[in-house]
């Protein structure tokens, strides 16, 4: 009886370890194959987050496309450029959040448009936020701008992975 058990556990650890073999082979960690279209999205992303941290609201307003539209979880209403301004001001008044960590989780490009989702946590002296977010970007003259974006907190259900 102990030579059918111990067949049986070594048939389960063997075909446990393949399979967790043949996923990592067939696995990519996001990114690994970004085009050098969604790798410039994403260098977009992060110098946002760069002048987020440096509370420079001239430089994010100028990562905005003029009919850019931001909708934050905790406002009720979306945000144009001249009430994004507004809020970046006194919000960068109130707390710098200093530290960003981002983990990408859907790039897409198509012609001059960009879809990209991204779960993040940025943290300041007085605000810790944890969220999701979905920027629409769109190239103009060459350079990437946000046309628009939605964040959504984690702090409540659905909880981010």
């Amino acid at each position: 009886m102990k030579t059918k058990d111990m067949n049986l556990i070594t048939w389960i650890i063997v075909s446990v370890i393949l399979f967790g073999i043949i996923l990592l082979l067939n696995s990519k960690a996001f990114g690994q194959d970004w085009t050098a279209e969604q790798k410039e999205v994403w260098e977009r992303v992060k110098t946002e987050v760069e002048l987020y941290k440096k509370g420079d609201v001239e430089g994010l307003l100028a990562l905005c496309d003029d009919d850019v539209v931001i909708w934050w979880a905790i406002r009720d209403v979306p945000y144009d450029k001249e009430l994004l301004s507004w809020n970046w001001k006194g919000w960068f008044k109130y707390d710098l959040p200093t530290i960003w960590e981002l983990k990408p989780v859907s790039i897409k490009v198509s012609g001059n448009v960009a879809s990209v989702m991204y779960n993040f946590i940025h943290t300041g002296e007085k605000i810790t936020s944890k969220g999701r977010k979905l920027e629409t970007w769109v190239k103009q003259n060459g350079k990437w701008l946000i046309f628009n974006s939605l964040s959504a907190s984690c702090d409540k259900l659905p909880p981010c992975k």
